[in-house]
Parts: C-alpha cells; sequence; structure tokens
C-alpha cells in the first residue's frame, strides 16, 4: 500500500513551522529578558553615579564657599590698606598687597560712562579687560554692588557687601581657572576684586567628583565600556565660545558638552537618544555596533533639583553608560545551539513517527480514509500538545534561565522557581473559575489587593460550560464596581482588618454573587434606595463620583434580576441574583 505522501508531507510542513515559530519567539523573548536585565543594571549603575556626583558637588559648592567667604575677609584687608580714590592707588601697591594678602591678584574696578572697567590691578592681563558689558549677570552683580553695595541677583554667593561667582575660567587669560570675589561698601569710588587660582577646587574634583567616580565604577564593572557627562544644555550643539585679552578662544565650564568621563564611541545617533532621554525624562536603551561588536548604550537625564538660571552651579546632565552586549549575545547563542538540536532530534522522531503511523494506518484499502483521518486528527493532536508541552517547558527553561544570569547563585535560583510555581497555581485557580471574563476581573482584583494590601478571598462554582445570559461587558460592570467600592471601604480599615469577599454560584437558573466587606462600627443603612441613587457617595471630595452602585442596579434591573443589602456582624453584603436566561 502506498503512504500518503501529500498528507505526510503537510504535517511535516506544519510541524516545521510550528518549530520555527516557537523558535524564533523563544530567540526574541529570550534576547529580550537579557537586554533588559542589562538595562535595568545599567540604569541601577547611573542612579548610583549619580547620587555620588551629587555628594561630591555639595562637597565642592562647601569648598567654594569657603574660599568665597575667606576672599571677603581679603577684600575688607584690601580695602583697609588702600587709599578710597582710586587714581592714588597705583598697580605696584597692589601687587605688594596681593603678596602679604596671600592671594594671586587684586584688581580694582570703575566706572566709565555706562561700562564698568580695569583701572587698576596686580595682574597686567587684567588690565587689558577694556569691557564687562558682556559679562552677563557678572555685570548686573557689578552694577548692583556698586550703586546698593547689596547684590540681589540669585547666582553666586551673596554676602554683605560682597558678591562671588562660580569658579570660572578668566576672561582676561590670567589663569586656567579662577574664583573671584567682589567688594564695595561705598566708603570707595572703586569696586575692589580679589581673585585666587581654583587649584583647591579642582584638587578636590580630582579626588573625589565626577571623573574619580566614573574610574571607580569603571573598575568595579569590567562589562562597562564607558561612562559619559553630556551636558543638558549644550551636548549636540556648538557652546558659545568667548575669547581672552589674548585673542583665544575658551568656553565656560558649564558650558562644555563633556561635563565628566569620556565620549570615545560615539554614533551620529546619539544626539537623537540624548534628547529622547531629556524629553521623556525615562531611561533611554538601545543596542549598536561598535568596531564590529554589539554595545548596549544607555542614556539617564538628571534635571536639575531647582528652576534653571541663565548660568548657575548646578546644571542638567545626561549620563551616557556603554556596556558589552556581547557576552549576552554569545550566551544567547548558545542556547539558541542547545535548542537547535533538541529541535532537529524532535523533528526526525516526528517525522519517523508520523511515517510509522501513515504506514499503519494504510494497511486496509476499505477503512483507510476513515482510520487515517481518525489516526492522523488523533496524532496531530498530540504532536499539538508535545509542542505546546516543549513551548512551555521553553519558555519555564528561559524564566530559569534568565534568574541563574541575574542572580547567580543557586539560592536565588531555587526561590525564584518556588515563587513562579506559586504563581502558576494561583493563575489555574483563576482559570479554574469558569468564565473568562470573571476570570480576568479576579485576577486584576487580585493585583490591586496585593498593591493595598487587602485580603481578597473568592470562590466560583458551577460556573463551567454555563450560558448565563449576562454579557461578559455587564457581568465586569456589576462585580467591578461592587469589588472596587468593597476596597474603597476596607481601606479605611487598619492592615489586618482589610477583608473582602467575593463568592459565585449557579442556583435554580440564577446567577448568584455576593460580595461582602466589613464597614464602620457608626455605619447605618438609613435608606435603602438612596444608596443606589446617581451622586451618592461615603468617600472624600475628590474620590469616586457616586456612580458606581446606581450602575450596578441599572444593569441588574436591566437583565431582570435582584440585589440584597444586608449589615450583620460589622459587615455589609451584597447579594445579587441573575436569571441565567433572559426571560
Amino acid at each position: 500500500m502506498r503512504i500518503n505522501a501529500k498528507a505526510l508531507f503537510i504535517t511535516f510542513i506544519i510541524v516545521i513551522l510550528l518549530l520555527v515559530t516557537n523558535n524564533t519567539s523563544y530567540y526574541w523573548f529570550t534576547k529580550s529578558l537579557l537586554t533588559q536585565a542589562l538595562s535595568e543594571r545599567m540604569e541601577s549603575t547611573a542612579v548610583q553615579i549619580r547620587t555620588s556626583i551629587e555628594q561630591s558637588e555639595v562637597g565642592s559648592f562647601f569648598v567654594e564657599d569657603l574660599i568665597g567667604e575667606n576672599l571677603r575677609s581679603v577684600s575688607l584687608y584690601v580695602n583697609d590698606q588702600l587709599d578710597p580714590d582710586i587714581a592714588k592707588v597705583t598697580n605696584e601697591q597692589l601687587v605688594e598687597l596681593a603678596k602679604r594678602a596671600g592671594v594671586d591678584g587684586i584688581t580694582l574696578m570703575k566706572r566709565s560712562g555706562d561700562d564698568i572697567v580695569v583701572g587698576k590691578s596686580s595682574e597686567p592681563k587684567e588690565l587689558k579687560l577694556m569691557s564687562t558689558k558682556s559679562f552677563g549677570y557678572w555685570f548686573t552683580a557689578f552694577n548692583q554692588l556698586l550703586d546698593n553695595k547689596q547684590v540681589t541677583i540669585q547666582e553666586g554667593q551673596k554676602l554683605p557687601n560682597f558678591w562671588s561667582g562660580i569658579y570660572e575660567v578668566p576672561a582676561s587669560g590670567s589663569s586656567d581657572v579662577s574664583k573671584f570675589g567682589y567688594f564695595h561698601d561705598g566708603t570707595t569710588n572703586y569696586l575692589t576684586c580679589v581673585f585666587v587660582n581654583a587649584d583647591k577646587i579642582k584638587r578636590f574634583k580630582e579626588n573625589v567628583g565626577a571623573d574619580t567616580i566614573v574610574k571607580k565604577t569603571l573598575s568595579a564593572n569590567p562589562d562597562i565600556l564607558e561612562i559619559a557627562g553630556l551636558n543638558g544644555v549644550t551636548f549636540g550643539t556648538q557652546p558659545i565660545e568667548y575669547k581672552d585679552n589674548n585673542g583665544i578662544p575658551f568656553i565656560s565650564v558649564y558650558d562644555r558638552p563633556l561635563l565628566f568621563g569620556t565620549y570615545e564611541i560615539m554614533n551620529e545617533e546619539d544626539v537623537a537618544y540624548y534628547r529622547k532621554a531629556i524629553e521623556t525624562n525615562k531611561p533611554i536603551s538601545v543596542v549598536e555596533k561598535w568596531q564590529g561588536k554589539p554595545v548596549l548604550k544607555t542614556f539617564v537625564f538628571v534635571p536639575v533639583k531647582k528652576k534653571m538660571t541663565e548660568v548657575q552651579s548646578e546644571i542638567p546632565y545626561v549620563i551616557a553608560i556603554v556596556s558589552d552586549y556581547q557576552s549576552i549575545q554569545d550566551t544567547l547563542n548558545n542556547q539558541l545551539v542547545r535548542l537547535l538540536l533538541v529541535i532537529v532530534l524532535f523533528t526526525v522522531f516526528s517525522c519517523v513517527f508520523l511515517y510509522v503511523v501513515f504506514r499503519i494506518i494504510t494497511k486496509s484499502r476499505e477503512t483507510a480514509v476513515k482510520s487515517t483521518q481518525e489516526l492522523y486528527i488523533q496524532n496531530v493532536d498530540l504532536m499539538f500538545a508535545t509542542i505546546r508541552s516543549q513551548r512551555h517547558d521553553f519558555l519555564n527553561h528561559v524564566q530559569t534561565m534568565y534568574a541563574l544570569l541575574a542572580n547567580g547563585k543557586k539560592e536565588d535560583q531555587m526561590k525564584y522557581m518556588k515563587e513562579l510555581i506559586e504563581e502558576i497555581n494561583e493563575v489555574n485557580d483563576i482559570i479554574r473559575i469558569g468564565h473568562p471574563a470573571i476570570a480576568a476581573l479576579i485576577q486584576a482584583k487580585i493585583a490591586l489587593a496585593m498593591r493595598t494590601k487587602i485580603n481578597f478571598s473568592y470562590e466560583f462554582t458551577g460556573l463551567e460550560g454555563l450560558a448565563l445570559g449576562v454579557k461578559s461587558v455587564d457581568i465586569v460592570k456589576i462585580m467591578g464596581n461592587l469589588i472596587d467600592n468593597a476596597f474603597d471601604e476596607v481601606n479605611k480599615f487598619p492592615l489586618g482588618e482589610r477583608d473582602v469577599m467575593v463568592s459565585g454560584w449557579s442556583e435554580s437558573s440564577q446567577l448568584r454573587i455576593l460580595v461582602s466587606n466589613p464597614v464602620q462600627p457608626d455605619f447605618q443603612l438609613d435608606d435603602y434606595n438612596q444608596m443606589f441613587s446617581i451622586g451618592y457617595s461615603t468617600k472624600g471630595q475628590g474620590e469616586h463620583q457616586g456612580l458606581g452602585l446606581s450602575v450596578v442596579k441599572e444593569r441588574i434591573e436591566y437583565y431582570k434580576g435582584t440585589i440584597e443589602v444586608s449589615v450583620a456582624d460589622g459587615c455589609i453584603c451584597f447579594q445579587i441574583s441573575i436569571p441565567m436566561q433572559r426571560s
């Protein structure tokens, strides 16, 4: 007898398609889990870096403030030593006075029309400053000191008759970075400027600042390739360039696109990911190729805690972390090789099995059609069941592999598997309810009850395969509103006393539903009809709008059902009865 080659071929193709689908699903599901795990770890690392940098910046700002206070003390000393008329002060005097005061320079500034210029200075490069009108809020501070002897702008450090800006690149080009302090108490016709090179602040930042934090993080995490702090304002743009007296361009300390770390693993799409992280204020992770290897880039936005000003010491930034994705790819490839071996063996077994089956069912030509159909269906069903079981096992295997990869400890793995089994049992209990809509609703309320620490119990019997005569959406409306009201009520109770019970069953061609929960001792069921009226609510202002019970009553009456409310032993009980078939 001939084997039905066409049927065998079709069955073989179906098996192959199912296996390919299963394999593809497994691959992407596993890849998604592993990528998510690595992305979450990078996000956690970024948060740790952010916290460390914030603590470091607090110390750095404190050091700046201490230097500012010292500059004010020096300014008082300088004013006491100099003639109040700038015309009677010489640059040589300022040079000698700066040495005695222990500062790097002293500059006297005066008005010139609507500008404020350098009149005398111990630093020759400062004498070349012909105007300060372009200094922005610094120029505003100079004017306020000269006019009012006090600065009111929110930027900088403000003390009596004194103001100090952030440590900055000096426009005169006298140093790389300096700290300036300005003093005027009205006794002189000039503004006293005392400055020091900001070496202490730079050393502090080098010892405990962002770059040190980045180096330690890289050392502790070998799979992290690079960490960069991207300026939240200027990255991806051309920052403003200033020129000192020598015509050499410089960029403000707080305008530099790269604030800390290194940025060598770059891509033209980085600016778009950087902006998306800022716009959404959520971490953005992408997989890219770098030097032929896959890497995972994670962008985490760090906004300022206060409202941004024109220029300030605290600025927003984006932490960009690049991690090695090759380890995940290798793990995934190894798993796929093993899976492919299993699939090949299973495919061979399935083909041999089908061949044997078709040989058997073709022994009798008279019963060939009937026998072939019956056995074909049985075996395909068996095959599908086997494939579904295999897929289920694959997914369990993925979860276990993920837990092992993420935790790396056997005890944690066993604990996770135990929790997974308990979760599966819970889902099976819900499925046994026998009605998809009710099962879905109960599952959602279980999740809500867990979040709000409510003891939620349920019991449904005799609903399997029954035509309830009620639309699923209406069942959800009725039960959902009753359960929500019960949850709202028990949330007023302390933990341990928040009990809500729901049960359902069929009785005498009626669908019965019961929802009960405890109520406050002073609760009175005075007006049964008022409870179901639109707008009636015992909740506070701004909560539910008193529509839930009115919807419940309207839907029950639509199906010619009844609802009874009773209060006993400190609990309120809603009992519903709805005909299974509409009359």
